[in-house]
């Protein structure tokens, strides 16, 4: 991908500490943009600390609390002068099973939508004042089917692309464009913690979290896991111009499952 295409823009990840979000943070920095990492942490992760410092900047932020997106978004804008894009990452799968108590299920919606709902509403208005931006908020497959034993986290993820498509389509005429990528099975510490609930069941008991995802890996036809950078790249076209005419769209990047 041609540098230029990200060369001194600036950028902000929630949930950017690990994981897909780190991929994204530390490809868009090899790119040459001025990154910002929103995590909840007071201190960036040993991961971010081996990054560039020079185009990386931390904030601590819990998207759930609207003050702190709005903090947070602020901070990059009086130290950058714009914000060109806003990767939704931070999210939440916890272990569920059939009938998950309420406070789990508010749990789920708090960070997966409400987070994603505040750090966007708080990024629009520097989008329109430049009349340019881009948002990708990250969903699921579990984003277009059902998926039994997490049906809060499920049902979380449509709300997500509910939000994606109506944002496309409200905000197209301020120069925004809001899409959605949506992870397969993907080796993060995220998508370990429901495998007992979630692949337990349906591949029998007694199996470590390794030969859960092996035995997952048989289900996908590509033939494997995926990785942080296999959704990173994804995420990254979708914030270039490489994709100008693409608004209100879910692209799954999960091997084809």
């Amino acid at each position: 991908m041609d540098p230029q295409l990200f060369e001194s823009k600036v950028y902000a990840v929630t949930g950017g500490a690990v994981g897909i979000g780190f991929a994204v943070v530390a490809q868009l920095i090899n790119y040459g943009a001025y990154v910002y990492a929103l995590d909840l942490a007071a201190e960036q992760s040993k991961e971010l600390a081996g990054l560039p410092q020079e185009r990386l900047g931390y904030i601590q932020c819990d998207v759930v609390d609207r003050k702190q997106c709005a903090a947070a978004v602020a901070s990059i804008v009086a130290k950058r002068e714009r914000l060109d894009g806003l990767v939704n990452n931070a999210g939440i799968c916890l272990l569920e099973g059939e009938a998950p108590p309420d406070d789990l299920f508010e749990k789920v919606y708090a960070v997966n939508v409400t987070g994603t709902w505040n750090m966007a509403f708080e990024a629009f208005p520097q989008m329109k004042k430049q009349g340019a931006g881009a948002v990708v908020n990250i969903g699921s497959t579990s984003t277009l089917v059902g998926v039994p034993r997490i049906p809060a986290y499920t049902s979380s993820k449509h709300a997500v692309a509910g939000l994606t498509k109506t944002w496309a389509l409200d905000h197209a005429k301020y120069g925004i464009r809001v899409n959605l990528v949506g992870p397969g099975p993907t080796d993060t510490q995220m998508s370990r913690s429901p495998l007992q609930t979630v692949m337990g069941p349906r591949f029998g008991g007694n199996k470590t979290d390794d030969e859960l995802l092996d035995l997952v890996a048989k289900t996908i036809p590509l033939q494997r896991i995926g990785k942080p950078d296999d959704i990173a790249n994804p995420i990254l076209f979708l914030l270039s111009d490489l994709s100008s005419f693409i608004t209100g769209q879910c692209l799954m990047a999960s091997g084809g499952s």
